[in-house]
């Protein structure tokens, strides 16, 4: 995790010279990221569309920025055409299965780690190895590659990253008298500030104390793997078989990781049963005064209400979480995915977008303002990263590797009905434990 620990510390020097508008002297400007070979715009070159799928085409927010971004690609290979297809984020693997099971094509698919396992058994997908320039594809972070480690190879490159972090409303904090300088950094403590908060705000139209989703989607199931990974635990060996949730040190992580849900739900300070954009809208709404996301759920938040900047800061998950817990982090990244058997000329075009797509002149105003990341490329070393991430940035190189199984959504979705089953459905610690281990066997064994 160097290059993270690094970012993190760049990231905070370039903080404290923002204010005097310097750059860190150690630090030369990136150049733009050379076009592959032939590629000049100005060639005379046959015509390529890619087919583009993108979820994030149906959020307002980053819909419009790459919008602009590629019409402004286009511009300038204007030989190329990106034909963006708008899917929703829970709809796409489906979607995508469906499109190419009919004799539709897929060049790009924008999207989630976890979509690997599915669309590489596939057939879907191909190793970026085999579609970007080499000297462009050694520019990632190598701790941020791995986490697309599946089977034989490397399945797909991010396009920034995150750890798990926590979002808060300092005003909110402030106002019931407690200080980010003194953010928690144990379970105990951060229940602590919990309890104040509820204290302050009960009888307030502050709706929820500390957020974390539970609602049965693949979303949440990423949540509360980081949320158990946090507590200490492993979900998966390193071959990606499930790994024994019966071992001591995993069933203390998964028993506390529950009654952490049980107590969220149980005393009103969470919600039962919403989802991450819940969260979201009313975080901005000014309705929550901390809740467990990713960076980029900024972009909802900033929706809602564009001063929301003003209000929001990040925290990292507590450093010591239960008995045995280090408040790790799984790494999250949005993630260009490259389509199988493509001709020559469209992975040309697909190298020239994702590298026009991971440079410094690009991203700082995406990363800055829409979806909130940490840099995965060194094309981005410079990208001064928003103020609003200062405190996240703590957490950035206390992050663990997690190998993808086949049946990596559904078993993290199960984590979810588990959840429900414990603090909402009545059912026992233990019985929900042996059912989420039978769950997660039967789709490990599909």
């Amino acid at each position: 995790m160097k290059k993270l620990l690094a970012l993190a510390l760049a990231f905070a020097m370039s903080l404290s010279l923002a204010a005097c508008g310097g750059t860190p002297a150690s630090t030369p400007a990136s150049e733009p990221a050379a076009p592959a070979s032939g590629s000049s715009a100005t060639e005379e070159k046959e015509p390529v569309n890619l087919r583009f799928y993108n979820y994030a085409l149906s959020e307002t927010a980053k819909a419009d920025w790459w919008e602009e971004t590629i019409a402004n690609f286009e511009a300038e290979y204007d030989w190329i055409t990106v034909e963006p297809i708008s899917v929703d984020y829970n709809s796409m693997v489906t979607t995508l299965t469906n499109d190419l099971a009919s004799g539709l094509t897929a060049d790009m698919i924008y999207g989630e780690i976890s979509w690997v396992p599915a669309l590489a058994d596939a057939g879907f997908i191909d190793k970026p190895e085999n579609v970007l320039s080499p000297d462009f594809y050694a520019g990632y972070y190598p701790d941020v590659l791995s986490a697309y480690q599946y089977n034989d190879g490397i399945y797909g490159v991010p396009h920034y990253m995150t750890n798990w972090l926590i979002f808060v409303n300092k005003d909110l904090i402030e106002a019931a008298g407690l200080s980010m300088d003194n953010f928690p950094t144990t379970e105990a403590d951060l229940k602590t500030w919990i309890e104040t908060l509820a204290d302050y705000y009960k009888g307030t139209d502050v709706s929820t104390i500390f957020g974390m989703t539970t609602s049965e989607v693949a979303a949440t199931g990423m949540a509360l793997n980081g949320l158990y990974t946090a507590f200490g635990g492993t979900l998966f060996n390193d071959d990606g078989t499930l790994a024994d949730l019966n071992e001591a040190t995993n069933k203390t992580a998964l028993t506390e990781t529950l009654d952490f849900c049980k107590y969220l739900i149980g005393n009103g300070y969470t919600q039962e049963n919403l989802k991450l954009k819940d969260y979201r809208a009313a975080f901005g709404a000014g309705n929550v005064c901390m809740y467990i996301d990713q960076s980029w759920g900024y972009a909802q938040i900033g929706e809602v209400d564009p001063n929301a900047a003003n209000f929001t800061v990040t925290a990292p998950l507590p450093t010591q979480m239960g008995t045995n817990g280090k408040g790790l982090s799984l790494i999250s990244a949005h993630s260009f995915l490259f389509g199988a058997g493509l001709e020559d000329s469209h992975k040309e075009a697909i190298d020239l977008f994702i590298q026009y797509c991971t440079s410094n002149e690009v991203m700082e105003e995406y990363l800055n303002t829409i979806g909130l990341a940490f840099p995965a490329h060194e094309n981005m070393a410079d990208v001064k990263i928003s103020p609003i991430l200062e405190g996240a940035a703590k957490g950035a190189n206390n992050t663990v590797y997690q190998s993808m199984p086949a049946a990596l959504s559904s078993v993290q979705t199960e984590l979810a009905t588990a959840a429900l089953n414990y603090c909402v459905n009545g059912m026992s610690l233990e019985d929900t434990i042996a059912d989420y281990i039978t769950q997660a066997e039967y789709y490990m064994n599909q």
